[in-house]
């Protein structure tokens, strides 16, 4: 039984990506000189640096501590230095072809997403890796509107008016009437969607909302979404006026949702897992300089 878990064993190896790099990589890397080996050293930190900025964005804390932590090999940990240089941009690279293929076989270019705020609480919280399924207008689920008149940068204010109740939490919308006198509730029935807003008020960057309405307009299909807190009063295109693409009210996106624009369908979640990634590249700075988060983050990330 023990050699035929052993053999076992020895078969998984070639699902690891990491029996590659030491079997065909390493072994040509460490018959170069030293001096190119440095070189080669020097190449994996640029090309993480480009990479990483690339796929999460400059970060300066966290390329900062990149930073150092090559620094610290190079000088410290010579011997090994071009070896860790070397698994370090192979994890990141693998990393990115698996998202890539999740990607593909879920139909989105987003398979996962973290839940960056408390937006959808209770049913989502900060660090919260959420599942993302491509989808289509017909395969969402919310309440149903038509109207006949283009909604392209349209504001919400151009097409429809909130009607609020008062609440423990202050006013909250209660329901939208139309500009064809057809008036929606509020509910949370709808599919939860991610789609990215514009840097509005600190909003930039993917927005993990509830469907509110899918509306039927004569240039195309849009969305009206909203956060299931209670701290959400009201539905993410509410801005008022918008006046050279400037808002009158805080609100989070200008205009309705176009089909186009919606990342995927939540298919389910992951809890807490997000939070590592929060910790490096949002919440670093505060740890360092604080010794705790930031005022405005709850939980343990």
């Amino acid at each position: 039984m023990m050699e035929r878990i052993s053999a076992f064993r020895k078969k998984l190896k070639w699902l690891d990506p990491f029996t590659y790099v030491d079997l065909f990589l390493l072994p040509k890397v460490h018959a170069l000189s030293k001096n190119r080996q440095y070189l080669v050293f020097a190449a994996t930190y640029l090309l993480l640096i480009l990479l990483v900025s690339t796929v999460l964005g400059v970060v300066p804390f966290f390329l900062a501590l990149l930073t150092l932590f090559y620094a610290w090999l190079f000088f410290f940990e010579k011997s090994e230095a071009v070896d860790w240089g070397i698994y370090l941009l192979s994890a990141f690279v693998f990393a990115w072809a698996v998202y890539s293929a999740f990607g593909l076989a879920l139909g989105t270019h987003s398979p996962f997403v973290i839940v960056m705020s408390g937006s959808m609480e209770p049913l989502y919280h900060r660090g919260d890796v959420i599942i993302l399924q491509g989808a289509s207008f017909s395969s969402l689920e919310a309440q149903e509107i038509a109207l006949q008149h283009p909604l392209t940068q349209i504001p919400f204010a151009s097409f429809a008016e909130p009607n609020y109740t008062q609440s423990p939490n202050g006013l909250l919308i209660e329901s939208i009437e139309f500009s064809n006198g057809q008036t929606l509730q509020i509910t949370q029935d709808g599919s939860i969607v991610v789609y990215n807003s514009p840097n509005i008020h600190n909003a930039d960057g993917p927005i993990i909302h509830r469907l509110v309405s899918k509306i039927s307009a004569s240039d195309g299909k849009f969305f009206l979404t909203k956060g299931d807190s209670v701290n959400n009063n009201t539905v993410d295109q509410d801005c008022g006026r918008v006046i050279y693409g400037t808002p009158e009210k805080d609100c989070i996106m200008l205009y309705p949702i176009k089909e186009s624009e919606i990342d995927g369908r939540a298919l389910f979640q992951i809890p807490a897992v997000g939070c590592v990634k929060l910790w490096l590249f949002d919440n670093s700075a505060s740890l360092v300089s604080t010794g705790r988060l930031p005022s405005n983050f709850s939980g343990i990330c």
